[in-house]
This record gives structure tokens, C-alpha cells and sequence, in this order.
């Protein structure tokens, strides 16, 4: 071996005399006496169950609590057995809280709304600002989101005791980032209460509608997916409505962006022709309380983004009752005057006065 080339030969050949001894021994030792030994262990926790069927049946049971729990649902119905025809007021984007909201203007369409027959709203989210997000200079709250939160469910709570609320539907923004940051289930903090009549629907779903003897299909959006066009308002809405309600509905309202659009057009070929209605509802954050006033708050998050604030909300939708027709309007003040005037001729008619109302009106 190249290792012993220096020590002399008698130790070479003693070495190699025993590495050849311990060859031959080796074959010679059984190889149990070789193996490796397990250890043995006392009184070892070890499960007792099976952890994956555990894991099973605990999410299956969270699951069924969750929806036993959900206030959601897809669809939404409301039933209206009226003479008469009614107007519907979809709100969104009122931003209580924000100093930049204009609490006023909310105000006065809501007091008009709870006093005036036949007229009903529509909630499509951002109702509060909860600005427990960003927490910038850009979005100051007045009052604290648990306040925001109080508030905003007395006067859902109270539209609703009074028969004017007919379906919410809810999103992930404003208000719905108490469960983004905290975990907080804050759709229950505005209609969870005891008694609410109304359904909450997923953004995009539809409420049913039956304003005796006409069904109407309204298909309902906080946020609208990717479809949103600054220079054409109704975009998103008819993409969705030919994506995801197969250009079944009679209505589509969306809310989310701040801008105010009211339009009509035909869809729809031959025997399927029909008019179809498109919303934006606008906001109150950011608003003048008349198109008059000049100085008045801006939306300063909006105005450094774009250059511009939001836009005026209270459009409206009439929904005849005889015939399948709707009509719409773009500012609060016209659609409550149209909405009594064509509730008066109504009357009138149902009385058997028209003649003479004709014969006055000549």
C-alpha cells in the first residue's frame, strides 16, 4: 500500500497479516449483530382520530354554519299588489362619514322618499366611508366607523318598518373592508337587525320584481367587473348583461365609479325586441346640493385622482303596473314630479274623472 512505502517491511507485513485477519473474521459475525436497533418509546401521545376525516367534518360544519349564518342569496324578489304605478330610487355611494359626503342632500331625498306613497329605494353599497384602510389625509372621517355603522342602520332600519326598502346588495369596497382589515362581518352591522324584510343580493345579482300585474328583471352592481368605460357610462352594465344575465333583464343599475347616467334603447331582434333601461346612480360624496351652487365640497380623493368630483345622484325608475313599461329619469326633483303627477292622472282615471280633467286641462 502506497500509504506504508516508508516504514520498513517487517510492519508492512504485520499490517497486511492483520487487515487479512479481520477480512476473514468479518465473514464469520452474523449480520444480525450488524443491524441498526429501534428504539422503544413509553407512554408517546399519538393521535387518536383520523386528523384528515377531523379536517373534513370541521370544514363541512363551518361550511353549513356559513350558510346557515349568510345573509346573501343570488336572487331577490319583491312583490307590490298596487293600483298604481311605482318609482324606484337606487342609492349607492352616500360615503356617510366622509367630511366630503353631503349629508344634507341625503337627507332631503331620504325624508321625500319616506313621505311620499309609492316611492321605494334600492341600497347598492359604499352607504358608509369606514375609512379603516387607507387611513389617509385624502379620506378624513368626521366619525368613527362604529358610528357610521349605527347610524346608517337606523336609517335603513327605519325605511324599512315603513315598507320603502325593497333589496340591498352588497360588495367588497367601503363597506365591506371592515372584514378585509378586522374580520369583521359588516353587512350584519347595516342588515343584520331583527324584522328586515328586504333581500340582500351578491353584487350582480337580480331582483324580481312584480308591481301587480308586471314582472320586471333588475340586474344590480356595486362594482361591475372590468367592462368600465370613463367615456361611455352604460358600458359595463351592457356587457354584464349579456355575459352574466344572458340579456334577460329589463334594468341594470350600476353604482361604484360616481358618475350619473340615465338611458333607454331597444334590444334584441323581431319578436324579442324590448326597451331596456341603464343606471349609474352618481353619489353624495362630493356634491353640490343643487346644480346652482358654486363653491361647495369637493371629493378631494376623486379631484387628485381624475381632476374631477362625482356626480349628482337621485335617479329613478317608474315601473308601470298594467302595462310592461318603465320610464326613467335622471335627477331626483323631475322623477318625484313625474312620479306624482302620473300617480295623480292614475287616480283620476281609476275615479272616472278623465273627461273632466281633459275638458279642465282644454
Amino acid at each position: 500500500m502506497a500509504e506504508f512505502d516508508y516504514a520498513p517491511e517487517s510492519i508492512k507485513e504485520e499490517w497486511n497479516d492483520l487487515f487479512s485477519q479481520m477480512s476473514e473474521a468479518s465473514t464469520k459475525v452474523s449480520k444480525d449483530k450488524w443491524k441498526h436497533f429501534t428504539p422503544q418509546f413509553v407512554d408517546t401521545n399519538t393521535p387518536s382520530v383520523d386528523e384528515i376525516s377531523q379536517a373534513l367534518n370541521a370544514s363541512e360544519e363551518r361550511r353549513k354554519l356559513y350558510k346557515e349564518q349568510c345573509i346573501f342569496q343570488m336572487e331577490g324578489k319583491a312583490v307590490i299588489d298596487t293600483t298604481m304605478p311605482i318609482t324606484l330610487f337606487p342609492i349607492a355611494d352616500i360615503h356617510f362619514g366622509s367630511v366630503y359626503s353631503n349629508v344634507e342632500l341625503w337627507e332631503k331625498h331620504r325624508k321625500a322618499i319616506s313621505e311620499t306613497p309609492g316611492a321605494y329605494v334600492v341600497f347598492l353599497h359604499n352607504l358608509v366611508d369606514n375609512d379603516i384602510k387607507f387611513k389617509n389625509a385624502n379620506m378624513p372621517n368626521g366619525i368613527p366607523p362604529h358610528e357610521q355603522f349605527r347610524v346608517m342602520q337606523k336609517w335603513i332600519k327605519d325605511l324599512d318598518q315603513e315598507g320603502k326598502v325593497l333589496g340591498a346588495i352588497w360588495s367588497d369596497c367601503h363597506d365591506g373592508w371592515s372584514m378585509a382589515q378586522a374580520g369583521i362581518e359588516a353587512e350584519k352591522l347595516l342588515f343584520g337587525y331583527e324584522g328586515r324584510k328586504f333581500p340582500v343580493i351578491e353584487n350582480g345579482g337580480i331582483l324580481n320584481l312584480e308591481v301587480d300585474e308586471q314582472k320586471y328583471s333588475i340586474g344590480l352592481w356595486h362594482k361591475q367587473g372590468p367592462f368600465n368605460s370613463r367615456f361611455n357610462p352604460e358600458h359595463a352594465l351592457r356587457q354584464n348583461r349579456r355575459l352574466n344575465h344572458e340579456g334577460a333583464t329589463d334594468v341594470e343599475i350600476g353604482a361604484h365609479y360616481h358618475n350619473t347616467a340615465a338611458s333607454a334603447n331597444y334590444e334584441g331582434a323581431k319578436n324579442r325586441m324590448k326597451p331596456v333601461h341603464f343606471i349609474r346612480v352618481g353619489t353624495y360624496k362630493g356634491v353640490p346640493t343643487s346644480l346652482n351652487e358654486q363653491e361647495y365640497i369637493t371629493d378631494r380623493w376623486a379631484v387628485e385622482k381624475f381632476g374631477s368630483s362625482g356626480e349628482m345622484p337621485g335617479t329613478a325608475l317608474m315601473f308601470f303596473n298594467k302595462e310592461h313599461r318603465i320610464d326613467n329619469s335622471l335627477d331626483f326633483e323631475t322623477a318625484m314630479e313625474k312620479h306624482m303627477a302620473i300617480r295623480t292622472l292614475a287616480l283620476v282615471r281609476e275615479m272616472g274623472l278623465s273627461d273632466k280633467l281633459s275638458k279642465l286641462m282644454k
